[in-house]
């Protein structure tokens, strides 16, 4: 059962599109004839897809760009499809790389071939939100619902910013809508209902057929409903897990899968004392499980460095490919003093995970205390390519990007952004425009050398 670093939001949604079914073609079962021209661009098409099946995504991405360029040479209008298809998926490859702005190109591509495929106009969206352009991506996620009412990835992901930015009423439309079109698929879209419920502040008795047809997407054994309870915790909803997982060790109290969700989340509650304790309990009742992680987490939080070191490195010993163990050992080492060491920690979690936007985020820190700035400004780029609502990425992005003179006016905008959520990096970024401003005014902020080395945090 993972994760350790739970989010508050579900990550939004892009696909690959499959065999493309070219205009006229004849019914199933029908041999269908491709145009002579056409022929190069579907044979790297195929290609591509046998690549993707095989995991080979470098190889596909090559074979997938052959293919839009071959099609969109021909004039047949059958290449447009195919020249779409494929532009949409070298883009998606494009966004495994973190490459979002490269994956924009492609699926502004992939639409202009064929301005109905809301596919590629949803993940067109996707692409623009990871580069920070959040009004422009709610345009683009309204377009490709406008195209297709029935593209169910593009309504949750316009719900999903919808209930980011408050507008419940527009958002339980869209997921009313997703739950009729996908009945077979419909987890995703629960789980953002859920929600849109506790932002509303519904209370417990209104909810409960909403979980009740959570609980019905799976099977109601206890295994399936502590599958639930973590999605619960994925999703912040702690109340809705803690009921989840109160039920479920009633009746089997012993039961270590159950006890180490509770204990999660005992420390996402903010009783630690608790989650320590039954974390210590744990270990040797979860030898598959990366537990140690999850403690050496609370113990770097409690002031323990020392400890959390020692734990957290056996953790990386014992499952090496999970980037969530070798992030806490990161925290540990730079709260040891030991940079260098939690630089090459965090590097080896992201290297497992580009979706770790704390890692990325204390990356660019430790580059900025031993004064890097270039590589200061690709970590915290990559921190809000992996998590665009990250405060303190945006924070750091803003002020390094002010400071460094890069780009003034972005800068600015990252800030503002910053200072519009809450804790102490929106703070820390009321207290920077605020400089900002009595500079424009010939005034002195005292801002000190040491500032440029600050102490940002995740």
């Amino acid at each position: 059962m993972k994760p350790h670093v739970l989010c508050a939001c579900a990550a939004l949604l892009t696909a690959f599109c499959g065999v493309p079914r070219l205009s006229g073609a004849p019914e199933a079962g029908a041999k269908t004839e491709i145009p002579e021209p056409l022929r190069p661009a579907m044979t790297d098409y195929d290609k591509g897809l046998e690549l993707l099946a095989s995991k080979r995504h470098d190889e596909a991405l090559a074979a997938f760009l052959n293919a839009l360029e071959h099609a969109e040479a021909v004039k047949d209008p059958s290449a447009r499809t195919v020249a779409s298809s494929a532009a949409n998926n070298a883009g998606n490859l494009l966004m495994l790389q973190g490459k979002a702005s490269e994956a924009e190109k492609l699926y502004r591509r992939s639409a202009a071939a064929d301005p109905q495929h809301a596919l590629a106009i949803n993940n067109l969206g996707v692409s623009l939100l990871k580069q920070g352009k959040t009004e422009e991506a709610v345009k683009t996620f309204e377009l490709a619902v406008k195209t297709d009412p029935q593209q169910g990835l593009a309504l949750n992901n316009l719900a999903s910013l919808l209930i980011q930015a408050g507008d419940l009423k527009l958002a339980a439309q869209h997921l009313a809508t997703s739950l009729k079109l996908n009945p077979q698929n419909q987890r995703q879209t629960l789980l953002l209902t859920a929600r849109l419920y506790d932002k509303a502040g519904s209370k417990p008795e209104a909810q409960d057929k909403l979980w009740q047809s959570l609980v019905n997407t799976t099977d109601k054994t206890p295994n399936a409903r502590l599958l639930l309870a973590s999605d619960y915790l994925q999703a912040g909803l702690l109340d809705q897990a803690d009921r989840r997982l109160d039920g479920l060790l009633k009746e089997k109290p012993d039961w270590p899968e159950a006890r180490l969700q509770q204990a999660r989340l005992r420390a996402l509650q903010g009783r630690e004392a608790e989650a320590v304790k039954a974390l210590r309990e744990l270990i040797p009742l979860l030898p598959n499980e990366s537990v140690r992680a999850d403690l050496a987490g609370l113990l770097v939080k409690a002031g323990n460095p020392s400890e959390a070191e020692a734990l957290a490195r056996e953790a990386v010993r014992t499952f090496p490919k999970d980037a969530a163990g070798w992030f806490v050992l990161g925290r540990a080492q730079e709260k040891l003093g030991q940079h260098a060491e939690a630089e090459k920690s965090y590097y080896e979690a992201v290297r497992l995970d580009r979706g770790l936007a704390n890692a990325w985020n204390n990356l660019g820190i430790l580059a900025a205390r031993r004064e890097d700035a270039r590589t200061a400004l690709t970590c915290y780029v990559n921190a809000l390519f992996a998590d665009p609502q990250n405060t303190e990425a945006q924070y750091n992005l803003g002020r390094s990007l002010v400071i460094s003179k890069t780009d003034f006016e972005r800068g600015v905008r990252l800030l503002v952004t910053a200072s519009s959520g809450s804790g102490e990096a929106a703070a820390r970024a009321k207290r920077f425009l605020a400089d900002l401003e009595t500079l424009s005014k010939g005034g002195d902020p005292k801002w000190k050398t040491v500032d440029a080395k600050s102490k940002e945090r995740r």
